[in-house]
């Protein structure tokens, strides 16, 4: 470990530090001085870090609020870092979390000469032959770029969204430096190793990348737009690839007011409830029947024409689920809506997101008291962020592994429902999300097309489990042989995890039952003849039967 410090604080000695002085500044002001000690590495930080030891000091502001204050100063690294911790409840405690929302993404914006040096620079070109006109003064200034309307050599009102100077430089250094933070974290504050400090900082150098590169933000712009070609109540600005680089995006110019100014929408006589309906639509849409969606939907980035149309800005951080965890998901958000607790854990174990040392019967006690208290609720009136942060919470007490896609769509969700209430008090979101959610359910859960795909896959993976099978067993008799096989027996809920496995293996049954008797059915329909014919209908009505038997174990959440 020694090895691993030593040479993270020779890079920082060499290269970061100015910015590591500068990072030790902002902590000591905001209270951070024991934290810092504890961390110093050796003689060599001494330097940097007296001015922490000389004056240590509390304060009375929350620690949670003082670490917002520390993202914020320190610039567009620490704030992206903050955005993503503020979807991290399994990482961070929730109060954190809470805070970190309040994040300010504002900063002054950097001059127009940069601006037409950076353009020029990825163009390769005068910005003039680009660009007819730009209006010098800003749009917008953030931590990551700013914007400016323009006008294109052909005549068509673009904006430009240009990345601030020498940031690729700033992001790098302080990714470098978060990096060798928290490996110290990890071996001085042994506190901190619950939250895997590491993990964090490498999922998020990740993230930052994809959020800084231009073009891919312009592609996922294309793709959100083909996405809801059918959807008349949103509006995706289209980009301009010929005069898009990864530091410049050019964008269709689309005028609309901002979605929380309330009093503006009202002005134009917009319906309230109809933009608050478009909007939990589309991000459910998005969610469950794309698996692509927006996962920054703060209300900056929701404009709102003169018609009413939504227009969505910003697509530098979207969120992928594959569909198989689409349905994983979409049977957990209609267990939790419908107080199905075995269902809820049933999700769980067969997403296999529950570790052998949670104890079932705890977890179950926990969401069934919560689920309880919401059953008798009005519809209207449940709080469905503070609900799903509860259930969540629960979750990650029992030691639950929510992946980082389950924790987007909550925070999607949530952060809908709040612009829904800010813009229409009276929004009843679980009036709009429980109808929906069992209409996809239902619907993916008879899609024929979608089950032969499932089944053909199983007998995939099926003959290559027969195939292995062999070599499986020898390896485990070799293992037997020489002494190095074990085997734990753990007796706690072992009644609960024995039903999951005949869940499982019945419903397994009923799956190739249903699959054998339909493709069966399709064979003899297809050939013709009296005899055929008649055995065709027979077999259709047994995998109708196995089918419906299928879906009844499924929808009861128990097995049988």
């Amino acid at each position: 470990m020694s090895g691993a410090i030593d040479l993270v604080v020779m890079t920082w000695r060499l290269r970061d530090m100015g910015r590591v002085r500068s990072i030790a500044g902002v902590l000591a002001r905001h209270g951070f001085a024991d934290i810092a000690a504890r961390m110093g590495p050796g003689a060599w930080a001494r330097g940097v870090f007296r001015a922490l030891l000389r004056r240590p000091r509390s304060s009375p502001i929350p620690v949670e609020k003082r670490l917002r204050l520390v993202f914020e100063e320190l610039g567009p690294t620490f704030i992206k870092l903050g955005q993503m911790l503020a979807t991290r409840p399994d990482l961070v405690p929730m109060a954190l979390v809470d805070e970190l929302t309040h994040l300010q993404d504002r900063v002054p914006p950097f001059p127009f000469q940069d601006v037409k040096e950076i353009i020029e620079s990825e163009m390769g070109l005068p910005m003039a032959e680009v660009y007819a006109e730009v209006d010098e003064v800003p749009i917008a200034a953030a931590s990551i770029a700013q914007v400016h309307s323009a006008t294109l050599r052909t005549g068509e009102p673009v904006v430009i969204k240009v990345q601030r100077p020498r940031l690729n430089e700033q992001i790098t250094a302080d990714l470098r430096i978060l990096a060798g933070l928290a490996r110290l974290l990890e071996s001085r504050v042994p506190e901190t190793r619950p939250f895997r400090p590491r993990a964090i900082v490498e999922e998020f150098t990740k993230s930052l990348q994809r959020e800084t590169d231009f073009v891919a933000e312009a592609a996922s712009m294309g793709r959100y737009r083909k996405m809801f070609e059918d959807e008349p109540g949103l509006v995706v600005p289209r980009s301009y690839p010929e005069w898009t680089r990864r530091r410049v995006l050019t964008m269709e110019r689309v005028e609309g007011v901002k979605v929380t100014d309330r009093q503006a929408l009202v002005a134009m006589g917009l319906d309230l409830k109809a933009i608050v309906d478009v909007g939990m639509r589309l991000t459910l849409r998005s969610i469950f029947e794309f698996g692509f969606f927006h996962a920054d939907p703060h209300p900056g980035n929701f404009f709102v024409g003169k018609d009413g149309t939504i227009i969505l800005l910003d697509f530098g951080m979207m969120g992928t689920i594959e569909p198989r965890r689409v349905d994983e998901m979409l049977a957990f958000m209609v267990a939790v809506l419908t107080g199905d607790v075995d269902m809820v854990v049933d999700q769980l174990l067969d997403a296999d997101l529950i570790g052998d040392d949670t104890d079932l019967r705890g977890l179950r006690s926990d969401l069934r008291s919560i689920l309880f208290r919401y059953s008798d609720a009005d519809l209207g009136s449940v709080d469905v962020a503070a609900f799903l942060q509860e259930v969540m919470a629960v979750n990650i007490r029992h030691h639950v592994f929510l992946p980082a896609d389950l924790l987007l769509v909550g925070k999607s969700i949530a952060t809908m429902e709040g612009i829904g209430h800010q813009i229409y008090p009276e929004f009843k979101p679980l009036d709009a999300i429980r109808p929906y959610l069992t209409e996809v359910y239902v619907r993916r859960l008879l899609d024929a097309k979608r089950h032969s795909q499932v089944v053909a896959r199983s007998v995939m993976d099926g003959l290559t489990l027969l195939k292995d099978a062999p070599f499986d067993i020898r390896r485990v008799l070799r293992k037997l042989r020489r002494g190095e096989l074990t085997m734990t027996l753990r007796s706690a809920d072992l009644e609960s995890r024995q039903q999951h496995t005949a869940a499982v293996a019945n419903r397994a049954l009923l799956g190739g039952l249903f699959a054998t008797f339909f493709f069966g059915a399709v064979i003899l329909l297809d050939q013709g003849g009296t005899a055929r014919t008649v055995a065709g209908w027979v077999s259709a009505g047994f995998s109708w039967m196995f089918f419906l038997g299928l879906s009844w174990s499924l929808l009861r959440g128990d097995g049988r």
